[in-house]
């Protein structure tokens, strides 16, 4: 049985292509983060602190969306019954020089949520636990509370970085989001405010877009493939 030596090298050539696009399209992290996406992190209770908000550490979240050369963390209170009036008043970054060149308020209602950044970076309250701010940006004042993140609102802070290198120190305890919660339900000999820390579980929202390279690709690859099938077909019948 005889092949066609042209069709044989095209496939070659196709396959080159693919793999090519492929480990171009690949993400920066080695642990496999998708581009184009967006994934949610968690935050934990500091322990040995204080205690006030230790059960509404669920309420708080906080999305990475890969924005290309820029990286977006929008942040959310989701709220809770039960501490209808908790608010974050405060975000801090402990960063490992990630990130830079912050913007605030991308994409938040900001006649409900409006944060400044602090010129220099206070320390978490109740922090310790190795977490060294970097950034810090505080609700604005002028209103009593109401620019602060409350129930069913989200604050946006956009950051010059590599999106992959971004989920992956956040991944291993390198990069750390705080909050400093205030108003929370009063228990006795403690205050109304308590912090939390990011965790390091991660889970994915959305699926990258394919590159239009590595779908053509894909596609050519398929081309091929039917007619070298036919190609078969045809020399075998000729034997």
């Amino acid at each position: 049985m005889k092949f066609n030596l042209n069709l044989v090298k095209s496939i070659l050539a196709v396959a080159g292509v693919a793999a090519l696009s492929a480990v171009s399209a690949a993400p920066a992290s080695a642990i496999g983060f998708a581009p184009n996406s967006s994934y949610t992190f968690g935050f934990n209770n500091i322990a040995g602190k204080d205690t006030p908000g230790d059960a509404y550490n669920s309420n708080f979240k906080f999305d990475v969306i890969d924005k290309g050369t820029s990286v977006l963390f929008n942040i959310f209170n989701s709220g809770n019954a039960a501490a209808p009036n908790m608010f974050i008043r405060q975000v801090f970054f402990d960063d490992n020089n990630y990130l830079s060149n912050p913007v605030t308020n991308v994409g938040n209602d900001v006649t409900k949520v409006m944060f400044n950044r602090n010129a220099k970076a206070g320390q978490l309250p109740q922090g310790g636990n190795g977490f060294v701010s970097d950034y810090e940006f505080t609700s604005a004042t002028g209103n009593g509370n109401a620019f602060g993140i409350q129930g069913g609102e989200m604050l946006g802070l956009q950051f010059t970085g590599n999106y992959g290198d971004v989920l992956t120190a956040l991944t291993k305890g390198s990069l750390k989001l705080g909050l400093h919660v205030q108003s929370l339900p009063k228990l006795p000999g403690q205050s109304t405010s308590d912090s939390y820390i990011s965790s390091t579980i991660g889970t994915s929202n959305t699926e990258a877009t394919p590159e239009p390279l590595t779908m053509l690709a894909a596609g050519a690859a398929v081309g091929f493939g039917t007619m070298f099938k036919k190609q078969r077909a045809q020399a075998q019948k000729a034997e």
